[in-house]
């Protein structure tokens, strides 16, 4: 995996890293389905999306480009009334992710 994307599969990941990822995924994904998002489409998106990161390098790049692209939308919503410092400097900012660069 690490040859075909350039990055770290999650099963080398410390142990603890990996956990933390896992929970927050499946965290989330708990979180839509008590908004009611948890639809057979959504589902099937979602496994598609996640499973892309095996498929090709092209599929990885997508889905690192639809990711970032997501994340930086969603951060930039959600701290439109902070301080422009905070912004800049927060470590939830997708910028300030070293994959994002």
């Amino acid at each position: 995996m690490k040859q075909l994307t350039g990055s770290i599969p999650i099963a080398a990941l410390p142990e603890s890293t990996a956990r933390g990822a896992k929970q927050r995924l499946l965290a989330t994904i708990e979180w839509l389905d008590d908004e009611d998002a948890t639809s057979t489409t959504n589902l099937r998106l979602l496994t598609a999306i996640v499973e892309s990161i095996l498929w090709s390098e092209e599929s990885y790049n997508r889905f690192l480009q639809c990711g970032f692209d997501a994340a930086i939308e969603l951060f930039d919503n959600s701290s439109q009334n902070w301080d422009f410092e905070q912004v800049i400097s927060s470590p939830d900012n997708p910028r300030n992710w070293d994959e994002c660069q």
